[in-house]
């Protein structure tokens, strides 16, 4: 059995939620078991995949002693990575989807940046020249607006004791959403990292891409649920978390197929209707948002049109 082990660096915890991902899991645990960073323990989570995946990660626990294998019967994403939330022992937690992977020195490049700052998170911005860092409020507010990074679990390193207790809500799609931004907001420092080595695919089962349109409805939830969540923690942030929940609403809105959800979408284009003006005069709101606002003005048709012609 292969797997070294660097005992003089503290253990990181990788957790990898799994299912139906047999094409991309091999890759995705091969990444993360040539890390320069070599003192791991990597959580496969088995969410009851009903492919060769359960398989695949007893071959890999075989294989190397830092694997831990957990199967469990499919109850989503969100008790996957809770499942491996509970498991973990690392002094750092990070998240991998199972249908991505990493270059070999991304683990090692967050860490010492995270060391370096003092900082109880790392997060790795493909497009910075240098490392920033932020005080909690800081890294919120950029994170709001979706300056530099978003609300995806992966990309990131958290100290455990910083994030342990926080849980993903079980049941729901887009439940990072709902509680990245609580994640964020437990971090006392974070550090940003010009790091390019995470590498994210877009897959036709992914929550992103097609399925039933009733989980984008969830998107409303988990909008709201980080809302609330802020101008609780954050009230002077109370500004931007409207910024980031009207652009959730305007998503959902476009996503939705247009002769359904005819109550939702109404009450969804009453909302844009408020918050529209508040949003086309926040200058530190992206453009597209403050675009998207502007042009609904113009009717719902015209906003759906100018979204098919930019997608």
């Amino acid at each position: 059995m292969n797997g070294c082990m660097e005992t003089d660096k503290p253990l990181i915890s990788v957790i990898v939620p799994i299912y139906k991902a047999e094409n991309y899991l091999a890759q995705c645990v091969n990444s993360l078991l040539q890390q320069t960073y070599k003192h791991l323990e990597i959580i496969l989570v088995d969410d009851g995949s009903p492919d060769a995946c359960g398989q695949i990660c007893d071959d890999f626990a075989q294989d190397d002693r830092r694997v831990r294998v957990i199967h469990q019967p499919n109850c989503g994403v969100s008790a996957a990575r809770n499942a491996g939330i509970q498991a973990a022992s690392g002094g750092y937690i990070c998240y991998v989807d199972s249908d991505d992977w990493t270059d070999a020195d991304y683990i090692m490049e967050l860490w010492q940046a995270a060391v370096s700052a003092h900082a109880d998170a790392a997060i790795a911005v493909a497009s910075m020249a240098a490392p920033t860092v932020l005080d909690t409020k800081a890294a919120v507010r950029k994170l709001l607006y979706q300056r530099s990074f978003d609300t995806s679990p992966w990309g990131k390193l958290f100290r455990t004791d910083a994030v342990k207790q926080i849980r993903f809500p079980e049941g729901m799609f887009f439940e990072d959403l709902a509680i990245v931004c609580q994640m964020i907001g437990a971090c006392k420092t974070v550090v940003l990292v010009p790091n390019a080595g995470y590498h994210y695919r877009s897959t036709p089962d992914g929550t992103m891409n097609g399925g039933d349109c009733t989980r984008l409805l969830d998107e409303l939830k988990a909008a709201d649920m980080m809302f609330q969540y802020v101008i609780n923690a954050f009230p002077a942030l109370k500004t931007a978390a409207e910024c980031r929940r009207f652009s959730a609403y305007f998503q959902v809105m476009m996503k939705l197929p247009r002769h359904a959800y005819l109550a939702q979408q109404k009450q969804i284009w009453q909302y844009i209707c408020k918050q529209r003006g508040s949003i086309i005069r926040n200058t530190a709101a992206r453009m597209k948002n403050r675009i998207a606002a502007a042009a609904s003005y113009l009717g719902k048709n015209f906003v759906r049109a100018l979204w098919r012609f930019n997608r």
